[in-house]
């Protein structure tokens, strides 16, 4: 297997260029992307159904032609290749393997195709199937193994022909939620130890939070954003990827005014709260504000944020490590706060006042969410 270093390079690994898909050669499915994709980073395309993050990489892949554009590997024009031409590692959520094979037989497969040699069929085998710990099963059929191993078998067979490039589609979708955390931190301490780059595309966003050294978020064809994990959560540029990735209370309003780095925004209620400006530049405009539960104060916590209320307690939910509370704050009965658990703080009760607060430097004012611009 190819190690970090072999695999580092200066140049972007891949290269979307100006690329379009049209299935009725009117209306994009994928819009104008222009995408660099560096040589060692596991990027997540993320997005709802029908956003154009499937369609992006089946094209990467082969699977899908190109209306326009190109895509290249390596400065290597591929956009219009053969699948089988482009050296790819594919991991399909089906796993596809074969059902007469033996584990072994299917990892061998790629090499196979290629006309490796037997004596280094074997030896690259032995290796893919002790780097996924399941060599001791190299003689069982897949129906012989759990949807975790048959998935593992998928991955050893993409990685076992040394490709610099593995695309995985929804690879997770079919495990059950332990297995599929599980298979989350594997599959990411594999593809930091090899290097290898990953292109993968997932609906689930804590699944691309956990995984991801970069995100591109789609909706309606087009990325959103693409930003490292955490730039993605605490700094989101607009309000479709605010209310995509994680949970956020929204508050719709207009700007009053912008003093330096904090937006005065009043709300329906006849509010002022005070915000981080990110899709707004100038009094009058619409916006939306974006609060996150885990950073909203309550009780005595609340008087030191520069957004101070009141609110009534209409739930509390035990969630192991957190409390999740819903209060009914400035007209918005849905507000939620994510309180941790084990704090010292009481828990609040079924409809009781409680004080509410939370910092400029946690609220985000960004473009107006669907539906509230005027």
């Amino acid at each position: 297997m190819k190690t970090p270093d072999s695999l580092s390079s200066a140049r972007s690994h891949v290269r979307f260029v100006d690329v379009r898909k049209s299935y009725d050669g009117r209306t994009d499915v994928v819009k104008k992307l222009d995408l660099d994709i560096e040589r060692g980073e596991f990027l997540t395309l993320l997005g709802p159904s029908g956003s154009g993050k499937t369609t992006c990489l089946m094209m990467l892949a082969g699977f899908e032609p190109l209306s326009r554009g190109d895509i290249l590997i390596d400065d290597v024009s591929v956009g219009y290749l053969a699948p089988q031409k482009r050296n790819i590692g594919m991991v399909f959520q089906s796993y596809a393997l074969f059902p007469h094979m033996t584990v072994a037989e299917n990892v061998a497969f790629p090499l196979n195709a290629r006309g490796t040699s037997k004596p280094e069929i074997g030896k690259r085998v032995a290796a893919a199937l002790s780097m996924i710990q399941l060599g001791h099963l190299a003689d069982r059929r897949p129906v012989q193994l759990s949807g975790g191993q048959q998935q593992r078998v998928a991955l050893a067979r993409a990685l076992v022909f040394e490709p610099s490039l593995v695309l995985m589609d929804e690879p997770l979708g079919a495990l059950d939620k332990q297995l599929r955390e599980e298979m989350q931190y594997e599959i990411m301490h594999i593809q930091r130890r090899l290097g290898v780059t990953v292109v993968y595309v997932t609906h689930d966003q804590t699944e691309a939070l956990t995984m991801s050294s970069r995100i591109a978020v789609f909706n309606n064809g087009a990325i959103q954003q693409l930003a490292p994990p955490r730039d993605i959560y605490e700094n989101p540029t607009n309000a479709f990827v605010a209310g995509f990735i994680g949970e956020n209370n929204r508050l719709s309003g207009h700007v009053e005014g912008i003093d330096g780095g904090t937006a005065r925004v009043r709300i329906a209620t006849g509010e002022t709260i005070l915000a981080t400006p990110v899709g707004v530049s100038a009094a009058g405009e619409a916006t939306t504000l974006s609060i996150r539960p885990e950073r909203v104060l309550l009780g005595d916590a609340a008087p030191s944020a520069a957004n101070r209320c009141t609110g009534t307690v209409r739930e509390v939910i035990f969630h192991g490590d957190h409390l999740r509370v819903v209060l009914d704050v400035l007209g918005h009965d849905g507000f939620v706060v994510k309180v941790p658990n084990g704090t010292a703080a009481p828990v609040p009760a079924v409809g009781e006042m409680i004080a509410v607060g939370w910092h400029a430097g946690d609220c985000r004012a960004l473009d107006p969410a669907e539906g509230t611009k005027p």
